[in-house]
Order: C-alpha cells, then structure tokens, then sequence
C-alpha cells in the first residue's frame, strides 16, 4: 500500500486526464512496460519518452496499491478536469461502473 502522499506525488506525476483516457489500456495491457509507453507516447501526450514514463508509473503505482478507484473518483469530482474535460465526469463514471461497482 502507497501512504496517501505518495497517492498524491502519483496522481499528480500521472495527470488526471491521462490517467482517466488512458487508464483501460494501462489495465488491460499484457505486452511489457517498455512496449506499453511506447504504445502511449506514440499519442502525443508528452514531448519525451521520460515524461510518458513519469505518467505511466504513476498510473501503474495507484493501480498496484488498488487505488485507482479512488483516483477516479477524484477525476470525477475534480471541478478542474471538468471545466477543461466536460466528458471527464462520465468517462470517470463510465469506469467506476465498469471496474469498481
């Protein structure tokens, strides 16, 4: 289990709306890690590899300690992510049913 900081220090490194547009296929992913942030950077997210790392292990870290549920909610919840997203809340909502309901 990751203390509640490191919750933080993860969602934050992860970004919100990475974490909710990409968090399926960070779940669902069987090939190896290198191949899964080769497959995201390809998105265009971020302008280095490093920073695509930086999100993935982020993600990887709050889906580990079974957290996420928590991150979506927070996604969900997020005034910020929603004024910049308006599809954040049912996308989060969306996944909350579909893994964690």
């Amino acid at each position: 289990m990751i203390s509640d900081k490191q919750f933080e220090d993860s969602f934050t490194a992860a970004g919100g709306w990475f974490l909710l547009t990409q968090y399926e296929t960070i779940l669902n992913w069987n090939g190896t890690r290198n191949e899964l942030i080769d497959e995201l950077y390809k998105k265009g997210f971020d302008s280095k590899r490093t920073g695509t790392n930086t999100r993935v292990s982020g993600v990887l870290r709050i889906i580990e300690s079974k957290r996420d549920k928590e991150a979506l909610l927070k996604i969900r919840d997020s005034k910020t992510i929603n004024r910049q997203h308006p599809e954040a809340f049912q996308k989060a909502s969306e996944l909350l049913k579909k893994y964690h309901i």
